[in-house]
């Protein structure tokens, strides 16, 4: 129960990698705030362990919601000492195809959230000396993706994170990101695309790429996080860490 006491806040909580970092959080005896465009009802309600379990629904890609979310929070626990920024969008986008509003929705939600969420929270965590962020990156910016939009969104995620990092590390907060590769979620297996490969075709590719021959499930990133906001990581920030099987081993 490392975490009891302290207060985690997980966007994109509803299903997939959020629902697995909740699981873990709450196993190790935080509160959480499950938070999703989606109702998390379903997963809070799976959760174990001793700490306050709340769901709240919020569109990331509206500032107004995200304000909302951070004063009930505040109201509850206090502050929150844990903010995980998982939520993301992903539409298929080429050159040709990008609209300024996909373009526009991306940002918001993928890295515009991210910061909002950190003017809300970061206060609270310097006020207690200590703090966690730790935002989902893509190994995606390393490889030859070819969705526009949501690189790009992730590499400012990246670089979001190290900004973070450095005006942040002598407050007690440290910022990293976690990278995944190709998980096999609702989410990645409910994209649609008009043409080329299937969901179940990129991630036999990717696999084959990686030096641990298996697919990768929400309960390795879960584990990431884990050691990310313990104790055990108070002099770790402003890292990308990949957590892909191996698939990035060669990148730069």
């Amino acid at each position: 129960m490392a975490l009891e006491g302290k207060t985690a806040v997980v966007t994109g909580a509803a299903r997939g990698i959020g629902r697995a970092y909740c699981q873990r959080l709450a196993a190790d005896g935080a509160n959480v705030v499950a938070v999703d465009i989606d109702d998390p009802a379903g997963t809070v309600k799976d959760l174990r362990g001793s700490g306050e379990k709340l769901g709240l629904a919020c569109d990331i890609g509206q500032p107004g919601q995200i304000s909302a979310v951070a004063e009930t929070v505040i109201g509850r626990f206090g502050r929150c000492d844990i903010l995980v920024n998982n939520a993301a969008i992903f539409p298929a986008t080429s050159l040709g195809s990008v609209t300024v509003e996909i373009w526009r929705q991306v940002q918001a939600v993928n890295v515009e959230a991210i910061l909002l969420f950190a003017q809300a929270f970061a206060p609270g965590m310097r006020a207690a000396g200590w703090g966690r962020i730790v935002n989902t990156g893509s190994a995606n910016t390393l490889l030859q993706g070819r969705d526009l939009a949501y690189m790009t969104s992730k590499g400012s995620v990246h670089a979001l994170t190290r900004a973070l990092a450095n005006e942040l590390g002598d407050s007690g907060i440290t910022v990293n990101a976690i990278a995944p590769s190709v998980v096999a979620t609702e989410g990645f297996l409910g994209r649609t695309r008009t043409a080329g490969p299937t969901a179940a075709e990129v991630s036999a590719r990717v696999m084959s790429m990686q030096t641990i021959k298996r697919p990768s499930v929400p309960a390795d990133l879960a584990s990431a996080l884990g050691f990310l906001v313990s104790d055990q990581a108070g002099f770790i920030t402003g890292q990308i860490l990949h957590v892909d099987g191996g698939l990035t081993r060669t990148g730069a």
